[in-house]
């Protein structure tokens, strides 16, 4: 998931539950010079992830962004999945039974588990919705296994620096809009110790190669 814009040199590589949408959105008024808004074509609804479709680190256009300012945004593992699983699964109900009631049967689980279910369950529900693979998979399948590749890996704690440092790079200030905040809020210590074991095994390579940035 990137954005490329050759007028400034500017390349980010989006990792979904990590202000995503809300700085795609920006990255587009940098380059239009309008705000984006949903719109449809013959009954397909068009979203801001249509203007900058997923592209993995194998299908980045390297010659084409080889002298780019290249950033990303990372964020503590668990706590990514915490986030992911209060808007995708509570307040998007994507494992709802009218979203996916069939697979949910097929595969023995609950419709929209408490989180002590998702977690301890959790490789059996990424086969009922793409949404809950895509958002909760690993920061590593997004942005790589190399940290030296972007010139600045920002903390989601450092959004106050990173719109700094793009407004100084497009010569005017740059605010940025929050989007996909919706869902209860919840913290590790709302897990338990083994849970978090699991977590931290599942998401070792994040933890292992990017956890200075954390």
């Amino acid at each position: 998931m990137t954005v490329i814009l050759n007028q400034y040199k500017l390349f980010y590589a989006a990792i979904p539950k990590i202000a995503c949408i809300s700085l795609k959105t920006m990255f587009f008024e940098i380059e239009n010079d309008f705000k984006f808004t949903p719109y449809s074509v013959n009954g397909n609804r068009r979203h801001i992830h249509n203007m900058y479709p997923s592209m993995l680190p194998q299908q980045w256009p390297e010659q084409r962004i080889r002298d780019f300012y290249r950033m990303t945004l990372v964020r503590d593992p668990i706590k990514r999945f915490l986030s992911a699983y209060g808007n995708r699964v509570i307040f998007h109900k994507e494992l709802s039974e009218n979203a996916c009631g069939p697979k949910l049967e097929a595969l023995g689980l609950e419709p929209t588990p408490d989180l002590d279910l998702f977690v301890d369950r959790y490789e059996d529900y990424l086969k009922a919705h793409n949404s809950i693979f895509h958002h909760t998979r690993p920061m590593v399948d997004f942005i790589g296994h190399d940290p030296s590749y972007f010139s600045r890996i920002y903390n989601l704690s450092e959004m106050d620096q990173l719109l700094s440092d793009i407004s100084d790079r497009v010569g005017r200030s740059i605010t940025v809009g929050h989007k996909q905040t919706g869902g209860p809020k919840f913290k590790p210590d709302d897990l338990t110790e083994a849970q978090r074991k699991k977590l931290r095994k599942i998401y070792a390579q994040d933890y292992k190669i990017y956890d200075a940035y954390f």
